[in-house]
């Protein structure tokens, strides 16, 4: 398969191949019944011959949508020295089901980091370890998707990164694990520089990781990695009000001279646990929603802890830390690979988690910021994933996308499979406690409920349906027939699944 290099100066026709299609194993492999009362996750076979690194680094964001589509980032095949490695642009305008190219070069390079504006325009990040320095790419969305060079980040080039996209202030962040920031202004194209972090005594920056609060406040964690040895040391955080030009702790107005001491000899606060050090910690996944940070964390101690943390984001102050288990119901969420996503501009929007259980891809949610966890979504297959990770916001029609590598082969063959998932977000269910008609009204009594259901309908048997009503724990509804089912409506506006009622107590014919 032909690939263009992007900074070749290529035509637009040639390097976009638009017309080819990627030819699926399965177009719905993970399309079928979800176990019992929870939410399918739909997966997708991309690619059937991918590198183990296709999807490597969870925290980087390879797959967004728009009105446009779906679009996402993988490599498919490298080199034994990184130095000559395809990567991939791929488009979906039927929700994930198929795939086409939009893009192909071979670069030194990671999986490059994507993101999308409002104008549904796309901008990718990758680096070329060859030059030593990373490059930006804009795919104009009035223009068919074609491609043109943004900016060039001196000193850019590393083997863990991360971008995010700025639309308040018209620039993107840069943060790679040499300690180099850079703001690229979008309209302009310049590129500001600077060294924001250096080794510590005990251990050096590996990860970084970034996520933007509604109010503009950039936030920074990252792993470390123990100096001489493979060994993540401990993981960090720390804010910017002012786009990364100045950054300090939660709480504190006094600005840190730059550069930062990266490990636990530095000012910025430490996310993992005293006794933690020996063993490998790694910060999945990080983000900011309704005020606070939450960390997706695994601990490889004996036995293994998964950390769920949450802490105040003005204040700093550790909220919570659930662990050794971070569990629902019953799904048990386990890995080093995971994301979290959520509507961020939603006041008190449900979060939700996506790791894996035993294999199977599965999703716990939080309607209370993280406080409680229920379960919400599974995949009906198994797979072997790695490098699990997704979009940090929900897409503007209430998926829940993401991507990981199925280890179906060594790292570095081409044996792997790249799979794309989805599930619907804000899917609401309740318990009906108790169901009584009479004189044209029903009342139904629920018990618990999920998914922050706000009205609520019945339908008779005859077919027809109640107006919407705002949902409460007794809820009355004027209907002029016995109910037999019922349906629930979140505050994002997801309607559930028709769900059959207890058969009514209530007036017979005489």
């Amino acid at each position: 398969m032909p690939s263009v290099s992007a900074m070749s100066g290529g035509s637009p026709a040639r390097s976009r191949e638009s017309g080819f299609m990627l030819h699926l194993l399965a177009l719905a492999v993970g399309f079928g019944v979800p176990l019992p009362g929870l939410t399918g996750i739909a997966t997708t076979f991309v690619d059937p011959g991918v590198t183990g690194y296709a999807t490597f680094q969870s925290h980087n964001q390879k797959v967004v949508a728009n009105r446009h589509g779906v679009f996402l980032t993988y490599v498919r095949s490298r080199d034994e020295a990184y130095m000559s490695q395809e990567w991939r642009l791929l488009r979906s305008s039927d929700g994930g089901r198929t795939f086409a190219r939009v893009y192909a070069a071979t670069h030194a390079t990671n999986p490059p980091v994507i993101e999308t504006d409002r104008r549904g325009n796309l901008y990718l990040g990758y680096v070329d370890f060859a030059g030593g320095n990373a490059y930006i790419m804009k795919f104009d969305s009035a223009r068919g998707y074609s491609s043109s060079p943004v900016a060039t980040i001196p000193r850019g080039a590393a083997g863990k990164y991360a971008m995010l996209l700025d639309e308040r202030r018209r620039c993107l962040y840069w943060f790679a694990h040499n300690g180099t920031f850079a703001r690229v202004e979008l309209d302009t194209g310049r590129v500001a520089v600077q060294s924001i972090m250096k080794d510590g005594p005990d251990a050096a920056l590996q990860y970084p990781s970034l996520s933007l609060a509604p109010d503009g406040v950039l936030h920074a964690a990252w792993t470390t990695v123990r100096h001489g040895q493979y060994l993540y040391w401990d993981i960090h955080h720390a804010l910017s009000p002012d786009g990364g030009d100045t950054w300090h702790a939660p709480g504190q107005d006094a600005a840190w001279n730059l550069p930062l001491v990266a490990d636990q000899h530095g000012p910025a606060p430490r996310i993992t646990l005293d006794d933690e050090y020996d063993r490998h910690t790694w910060l999945s996944n990080f983000l900011v929603s309704n005020g606070k940070l939450h960390f997706l964390y695994l601990a490889q101690t004996e036995p293994p802890r998964q950390h769920y943390v949450r802490s105040d984001a003005r204040t700093g102050r550790k909220e919570l830390d659930l662990h050794p288990e971070f569990r629902g119901e019953s799904l048990k969420l386990q890995g080093l690979d995971g994301f979290f996503a959520a509507r961020t501009t939603l006041p008190n929007s449900p979060i939700y988690c996506v790791l894996q259980s035993n294999g199977r891809i599965a999703c716990l949610a939080s309607d209370d910021n993280g406080s409680t966890w229920y379960d919400y979504a599974v995949s009906q297959d198994v797979f072997t994933p790695y490098a699990l990770g997704g979009c940090r916001e929900i897409t503007p029609e209430g998926w829940v996308i993401g991507t990981f590598t199925d280890m179906r082969g060594e790292f570095a063959k081409d044996a792997n499979r790249l799979v794309f998932l989805r599930f619907r977000a804000g899917l609401s269910r309740a318990e009906v406690v108790s169901c009584k008609f009479r004189g044209g009204r029903t009342a139904i009594r629920f018990g618990k409920h999920w998914g922050q259901p706000s009205l609520v309908r019945v339908r008779s048997r005859g077919g027809q349906w109640s107006p919407w009503t705002r949902f409460a724990a007794v809820v009355t509804i004027r209907t002029s027939a016995m109910p037999s089912e019922c349906q629930l409506k979140s505050r994002m506006g997801t309607v559930s699944e028709a769900f059959r009622l207890p058969a009514p107590e209530g007036e017979t014919k005489r």
